[in-house]
């Protein structure tokens, strides 16, 4: 699908929002607080689209496949051929099926002992660091690779591939920022972000070839092999959709573990309470998750004639952000939206997506990050921050560097 113009309804009131500045990007919250104080649907004219900032409006666009679609030919460019982010039913369901019971629960639970080597081997070390003394950047020296390493693993690239498949997987990450950010600085980030996408594209399309006769049971393999990527994909499909799953088990765990990080140390006895009680750590992932948010833009296109929101009639090929930022501090959802508390009453927020296209690996990155922290917990004491810098990608918004100490 390609939007072939900007289509605005008049009548919705316009909001004025530079994503990019750095006061947005280091402090998002103020200015979602002031979107939803003056309403539900802006107009924003840099990028010739609507956005929609209440958590119930978000969840019905996202789970409303039929009437907002996603940008099939955004995927393509991205990756390199259409994944399943951009398909529809019921291809996308045989795509998605492909992999889903590999990342069930239940499935997960044979990957726990691998998770807890890769974790081990990035937490020890770095802990130690703090330990003698030193500041040391958290996203560099732990959180970075974990989720990389465990994909790649889950994957089977071989092991002296390591390197290369973290810098390419960590050069991919930049493309979010480039695709919304005009100018020099969006231009670098995307060329750096294809090259790095044409080089992993290639090494994972020798990496099939030599799966086509494989009885493995990892995850190219099992693509590989299935009947219906056999007969209903292309080769370039079965590569994209690889490199897709790279991208996305990367960024959003990783970061959501930098923001954990963040978060305990400006909340002390929250923390606290949760070293005396790790059956509080799943409640706290999913509540930092909420207050942080990872992911705070997806973009749906109208189509089938157009659609209504919040009272305004939107035309058929208009481009919708939902603002999951600003969405998961709806405080019509939420008593005290804007406070992080980790014995809140769970309620399903935006974190993952919602819908047809909610996050495929979010049980993967649930476990990893359930695994990280109750991990650091037993060897950390407290910890502070001595410096953050949150970087310039409100897409996919999370610490560039996070420079802690001991307490």
């Amino acid at each position: 699908m390609t939007i072939t113009q900007a289509v605005r309804n008049p009548v919705v009131p316009e909001a004025d929002v530079d994503f990019h500045s750095k006061e947005f990007v280091d402090d998002p919250w103020p200015v979602y607080r002031r979107l939803r104080a003056e309403g539900t649907l802006f107009w924003h004219e840099e990028t010739a689209q609507y956005l929609v900032t209440r958590h119930r409006e978000c969840s019905r666009i996202l789970g409303n496949a039929e009437t907002y679609a996603q940008d099939d030919d955004f995927f393509t460019m991205l990756f390199g051929g259409l994944t399943m982010e951009g398909m529809d039913r019921p291809r996308h369901d045989d795509v998605r099926a492909i992999w889903a019971k590999d990342f069930q629960r239940v499935s997960l639970a044979d990957q726990r002992a691998m998770i807890e080597d890769v974790v081990t081997a990035r937490v020890d070390p770095y802990v130690a660091r703090l330990k003698a003394g030193e500041t040391a950047d958290a996203v560099a020296g732990m959180t970075r690779g974990i989720p990389t390493l465990v994909i790649a693993h889950m994957l089977a690239i071989p092991r002296e591939r390591f390197e290369e498949f973290s810098r390419w997987s960590d050069e991919m990450g930049g493309m979010s920022e480039g695709f919304t950010r005009p100018g020099p600085r969006g231009e670098a980030l995307l060329e750096q972000g294809r090259v790095a996408v044409r080089a992993l594209n290639s090494f994972l399309q020798d990496e099939i070839g030599k799966r086509e006769r494989s009885e493995a049971g990892d995850l190219i393999t099992r693509m590989v092999r299935d009947p219906f990527s056999q007969t209903g994909m292309t080769p370039q499909e079965v590569v994209a959709s690889n490199t897709q799953l790279v991208f996305a088990g990367n960024e959003t765990t990783a970061k959501l573990m930098a923001h954990i990080l963040y978060a305990l140390a400006h909340h002390p006895e929250q923390r606290e309470m949760l070293r005396r009680d790790r059956q509080l750590i799943p409640g706290a992932v999913e509540e930092v998750h909420r207050w942080a948010t990872i992911t705070h833009r997806l973009r749906r296109i109208v189509r089938n004639g157009g659609a209504e929101i919040a009272g305004y009639e939107i035309p058929d090929g208009a481009s919708i952000t939902c603002l999951l930022g600003s969405a998961n501090h709806d405080d019509l959802r939420w008593e005290r939206s804007e406070e992080l508390d980790i014995t809140r009453q769970p309620k399903q927020h935006l974190g993952f997506g919602f819908g047809l296209h909610s996050c495929l690996g979010l049980n993967l990155a649930r476990l990893e990050t359930e695994i990280w922290l109750d991990r650091l917990l037993d060897e950390l004491p407290d910890w502070e921050v001595a410096d953050v810098d949150w970087g310039t990608n409100w897409v996919l918004r999370g610490p560039l560097r996070l420079d802690l100490a001991l307490a």
